[in-house]
C-alpha cells in the first residue's frame, strides 16, 4: 500500500496493471473541484479516462494505445457526480468549463462530448424539501415555547423531540433531475463501457449499498455491504449525495415496490477502495479531501478561528484515523502474508506449497498483494482549501480548488514510475 506520506527519494516502481481505478470521496462541491484537479494531473502524466456508452464508442475520440488505462469508478456523495461525468465520456476540459460556467471549443470535440456539460447551479443542487417550509414554521414556534420554557425553569420541552423531526432543509431531487435530464446520456448502469460504481448509506439499517452493473455480484466474505442492480445512475447519485441536516434521506423504491431510504455514501464508509479491487482493479487511485488543518504560524490555533472550523477539523480527524486505520490494516495484511511466505522457504516448503498457503491466506484476509494504492489528498499546510467554503459555485473558488487538486496530485505522482507509462501531452491543463 502506497500514499502520500509514505514517500522515499527513490521513486515507487508501479509494474504493469490489467485494471486501473479512480475513487472519489465525498465534500461537496470543493471535493469535486478537487477530485477534478486530481484528474487533471493524472491526464497530464499520461492517463487516460475511458467512458462512454458501449453502443457507440467515441470512435471520433481516438487516442494513441495507452497502458494507463482508467477505467473502473467509484464514487461517494460528490464523488458520484464526478464519477459519473467520467464514465459517460465528458472529458475533463468539457467538465471543466461547465465548472468555470464559460463555453468550450467548438474546434475541440472533446469539449462538446458527448455534448457541452450543463453547469451545475446552486438553484438546481438545492431544492427544498417538498413540506419543508410548513415544517419549519411549526418548528418555529415549538422553538419559542421551549425558549420561554427555558425561562420559566420548565425543561420538559427540551425533551419532547418533536422539534427535531424536520428530516432534512433540502432535499436532493434537484441532483436527480439533473443528472436524468441534462447529464447521463443513459441512466442505466448496464449501457456504459467502464464500470461505475456509487457507494450510499442504508438509512434504517447498518449496511452500506453499492449502486452498479447487474454482472457484479457481492464477494463471498463482504456481510458489510450489499449491492443494489435495480436502481438507476441519477437515483444513486441522488442518494449518495444526501448529506445529513442539510438534504433530507432519499427514498428509492425497489422491483418489489418497497421504498427504502439513503443518506450519505461517506457515513459509512469514507474511501470505499475495496469496491474497485472486489471488482478486478489492481491499481487504485484514491482521491479526498479530508486533510485535517497542522498549526500554521500565520494562522494560528483554530480556537480563534470559531466553532465552524473545529467542527470541521473534528470531522477531518476522525475521518482521517478511518483511513490511516484501513491503511495501516492493509499493511498488516501484506506483512503478515511475506512473513508466513519467508518462514516457508527457511524450512525448505516447495514453493507450490507456499504460494498455496499464501493464497489461502489472502483469501481468509480479504486481501490482494498485487494491488497497488496511491492516495491523494491536500497537503496539512494547505490552509486556503481547509477554510474554503463547501458548497461555493463560484468559478473563481471552485478553480482555486481544482489547482489545489492539481498540486496535490502532481506532488504525489512524482514519487511514481508506472511500467506502462506511455509518453502524452495532456490538453488544457497547463492552464492551470
Amino acid at each position: 500500500m502506497t500514499g502520500q506520506n509514505q514517500h522515499n527519494e527513490a521513486q515507487i516502481q508501479i509494474g504493469p496493471k490489467k485494471k486501473i481505478a479512480f475513487v472519489c470521496s465525498g465534500g461537496a462541491t470543493k471535493a469535486g473541484a478537487f477530485h477534478l484537479g486530481v484528474a487533471l494531473a493524472l491526464q497530464e502524466k499520461g492517463f487516460r479516462f475511458k467512458g462512454g456508452l458501449s453502443s457507440h464508442l467515441q470512435s471520433n475520440l481516438k487516442s494513441e494505445p495507452n497502458g494507463l488505462e482508467i477505467s473502473t469508478y467509484v464514487g461517494s456523495s460528490a464523488g458520484s457526480m464526478i464519477s459519473s461525468f467520467l464514465a459517460s465520456g465528458y472529458s475533463l476540459e468539457n467538465i471543466f468549463n461547465s465548472f468555470l460556467g464559460r463555453k468550450g471549443s467548438s474546434s475541440d470535440p472533446r469539449d462538446n462530448f458527448p455534448k457541452p456539460l450543463p453547469r451545475l447551479t446552486f438553484q438546481k443542487a438545492f431544492k427544498f424539501k417538498a413540506p419543508t417550509l410548513t415544517d419549519q414554521l411549526t418548528q418555529m414556534g415549538k422553538l419559542q415555547k421551549l425558549f420561554t420554557g427555558w425561562v420559566d425553569g420548565s425543561w420538559d420541552e427540551l425533551f419532547n423531540l418533536d422539534w427535531l423531526k424536520v428530516s432534512g432543509i433540502f432535499s436532493t431531487a434537484g441532483v436527480e433531475q439533473y443528472m436524468r435530464e441534462e447529464v447521463l446520456p443513459s441512466n442505466s448502469f448496464h449501457d456504459y463501457v467502464p464500470d461505475l460504481f456509487m457507494v450510499a448509506t442504508q438509512l434504517n439499517h447498518s449496511r452500506k449499498v453499492v449502486f452498479g452493473k447487474p454482472n457484479f455480484q457481492l464477494p463471498p466474505n463482504d456481510l458489510s455491504c450489499e449491492y443494489n442492480h435495480e436502481t438507476s445512475i441519477s437515483d444513486a447519485c441522488a442518494a449518495s449525495m444526501a448529506l445529513p441536516i442539510i438534504f433530507a434521506p432519499h427514498s428509492i423504491k425497489n422491483g418489489a415496490g418497497q421504498t427504502h431510504h439513503y443518506i450519505d455514501g461517506e457515513i459509512r464508509d469514507t474511501l470505499s477502495t475495496h469496491v474497485a479491487v472486489d471488482h478486478g482493479a489492481d491499481l487504485v487511485i484514491a482521491s479526498y479531501t479530508h486533510q485535517p488543518y497542522h498549526l500554521n504560524s500565520e494562522i494560528g490555533s483554530l480556537t480563534e478561528k470559531g466553532l465552524p472550523a473545529i467542527v470541521i477539523q473534528s470531522i477531518y480527524l476522525l475521518i482521517e484515523q478511518k483511513i490511516h486505520s484501513h491503511i495501516h490494516n492493509k499493511k498488516t495484511q501484506m506483512n503478515a502474508v511475506q512473513a508466513v511466505s519467508d518462514f516457508c522457504k527457511t524450512e525448505g516448503i516447495s514453493d507450490h506449497q507456499r504460494l498455496r498457503i499464501c493464497e489461502i491466506m489472502e483469501a481468509e484476509l480479504q486481501f490482494r498483494k498485487n494491488v497497488d494504492t496511491i492516495y491523494i489528498h491536500p497537503s496539512p499546510l494547505d490552509t486556503q482549501l481547509f477554510f474554503g467554503e463547501h458548497f461555493s459555485f463560484s468559478p473563481r473558488k471552485m478553480a482555486e480548488v481544482v489547482k489545489s487538486g492539481f498540486r496535490s496530485a502532481i506532488e504525489t505522482l512524482k514519487y511514481y514510475e508506472f511500467a506502462d507509462h506511455k509518453p502524452r501531452h495532456a490538453i488544457g491543463t497547463t492552464q492551470l
